[in-house]
């Protein structure tokens, strides 16, 4: 759902210009970096958390939730800083169309931005699958990225603009997709604490 999602956002851009599809794709190539650490600790954190609860144990699975997002901030959201203050010279590994780099440059710089959020969103989503819950990590991120789709789309062809508008988009559904996933955790895990003081 979430690569129909994009694939369909990668449409909507060919529709502006082979330079800012370029972009886009470059973009999406260098971000792939930043994407690692948190598919990592969001695995780990499916790995651990569901080994707590099935040792009968799920309070412990806060401390090694709030330890993996902690972790995958740090990393992303350095990773981030890294690509907010590099963004030119990243894009000029990859093409030396002046262009293409203006292009890319700026929604790198957008996108970078996002870090933070997305860790958040990674790590909740895979301690949700630990505990069990693989629907609302489903439901949630891929609603998330078909509105910012849909408002990228919108904002494109009522306002215009570039890559910074479609990864603008993001900026207003990340952080409550990253928020949904924390309070389901959190609400999932007094849950099953609960059950398990009950019996």
């Amino acid at each position: 759902m979430i690569s129909s999602a994009f694939l369909m956002l990668s449409a909507r851009v060919a529709g502006l210009g082979t330079d800012l599809l370029a972009a886009q794709r470059i973009s999406m190539s260098a971000l792939s970096f930043s994407f690692l650490p948190g598919i990592g600790f969001s695995l780990a954190t499916t790995t651990l958390v569901g080994h707590c609860i099935g040792a009968r144990k799920p309070g412990e699975s806060t401390g090694v939730t709030r330890a993996a997002t902690t972790w995958a901030v740090l990393w992303m959201s350095a990773i981030g800083a890294v690509v907010l203050v590099l963004a030119d010279p990243i894009m000029r590994l990859f093409t030396q169309d002046p262009q293409v780099v203006r292009l890319g440059s700026a929604g790198l710089r957008v996108v970078a931005l996002l870090q933070p959020a997305w860790a958040v969103s990674m790590v909740h989503a895979g301690a949700l699958r630990g505990t069990g819950d693989t629907r609302y990590p489903l439901i949630v991120s891929a609603t998330g990225t078909w509105t910012a789709v849909l408002l990228a789309s919108f904002g494109l062809s009522w306002i215009g603009g570039d890559l910074t508008t479609v990864w603008g988009a993001f900026m207003f559904t990340s952080p409550i997709t990253a928020t949904l996933l924390w309070w389901r955790f959190r609400r999932r895990i007094e849950g099953l604490v609960a059950a398990e003081s009950g019996s």
